[in-house]
């Protein structure tokens, strides 16, 4: 039987080149490790491709796997996983436990991409023991209909000690058909009896520049909506895709205003009571500090630039008003410090900051 061909990862899967071509190798030489740990920083798209090369392994065309045409190949998506020889496991709540799994002629099905945001919106929820015993179960068995038998565990860090003491054995001596991919954030996370037994598979963070292609070419977004869901981004494309534009645009003039009273008020006190307001109305803290860290790297840049309004200098030496005195200038010629000159910028440089920046080297845009 001649070997059979595998389609470019890289094609379908953005900005990984390192991940995509050591798992094209292994797969072009037979040579794939049975147990894999894909670590790297969320929305970077490694359960994207624990997918991808699910695919390309149940895939039933004999070249250009995967095909994404075949039977096989359209029962395996973030969207709807259906397929009877490929198993997803992620944290849930221990009353979930008896959620129904894919039957052995693929007619119930789970959706990856759902389920994977509500592991992540909970964070106090574990992978679960029994869940990982049936995904062992599974691996023991010959595949219903394929050449492999796949198990993916996702957020694979929120394993107890005895739920990862649990795969020793299936680690130690996998099935010739398994394959297991374990998917976390960090590859430290994970206890070293289950890093010893694994591969890694590391992912980064996305170039800016290949998230704005990717929305541009891919989404047919326009490229001002491009460049700003890039920026947010932080390098992840999840994000870039999931974003809120509209929301983000109002939490952070929300933000900004608090930041603005705290600075002519010069009372804490104000800005603790209007973030426990914002937080009361459904806020999150989380995304706060996101859009928070936005709003300093704008500031950094603003401050810095060769365009940017330099602070007032008082008259004769003489305070401008009663907090003017904690107030240092920077030596001639250096840019003033970050925030400094938030407060007493132009109107036209607020109104920047609190609607988004069009700068090309700023986060937010217009």
């Amino acid at each position: 039987m001649s070997p059979r061909r595998f389609a470019p990862l890289d094609r379908a899967i953005l900005g990984q080149p390192r991940a995509t071509s050591a798992l094209q190798r292994a797969l072009e030489a037979g040579q794939l490790f049975p147990s894999l740990v894909f670590h790297g920083p969320a929305g970077a798209g490694k359960l994207a491709t624990a997918l991808l090369l699910g695919r390309a392994l149940l895939c039933r065309s004999p070249e250009g796997r995967p095909c994404g045409e075949c039977r096989s190949c359209r029962r395996i998506d973030e969207r709807a996983l259906v397929h009877p020889d490929i198993r997803l496991v992620l944290p849930e709540k221990k009353s979930d436990f008896e959620r129904a799994e894919p039957d052995a002629g693929g007619r119930a099905g789970i959706a990856p991409q759902e389920l994977q945001a509500e592991a992540i919106a909970n964070p106090v929820w574990s992978v679960l023991i029994d869940r990982v015993r049936q995904g062992i179960t599974f691996l023991q068995h010959r595949p219903s209909e394929s050449e492999r038998s796949i198990l993916i565990v996702d957020q694979a860090q929120r394993m107890e000690s005895a739920t990862a003491n649990a795969l020793l054995k299936t680690l130690e001596e996998p099935p010739s058909h398994a394959v297991l991919i374990l998917i976390t954030p960090s590859w430290h996370a994970l206890l070293p009896t289950i890093r010893s037994r694994c591969q890694a598979v590391p992912f980064q963070l996305v170039p800016r520049t290949a998230i704005v292609n990717f929305l541009v070419e891919s989404r047919e977004l326009p490229a001002e909506e491009a460049v700003l869901r890039a920026g947010l981004s932080g390098g992840r494309i999840g994000p870039a895709l999931d974003l809120d534009l509209d929301e983000f645009r109002r939490r952070r003039e929300a933000l900004v205003a608090i930041l603005d009273e705290l600075v002519r008020r010069g009372d804490p006190g104000i800005a603790v009571a209007r973030a426990e307001t914002i937080l009361q109305a459904g806020g999150s803290t989380e995304g706060d500090l996101e859009i928070l860290m936005t709003l300093l790297r704008d500031l950094l840049i603003l401050s810095a630039s060769p365009g940017g309004r330099p602070p007032r200098r008082s008259v004769r030496g003489r305070p401008r008003g009663p907090r003017d005195d904690r107030r240092v200038d920077p030596p001639q010629g250096q840019p003033p410090a970050p925030g400094r000159e938030f407060p007493d910028g132009s109107p036209a440089g607020r109104r920047r900051l609190r609607t988004g920046c069009s700068g090309p080297n700023l986060t937010a845009c217009r």
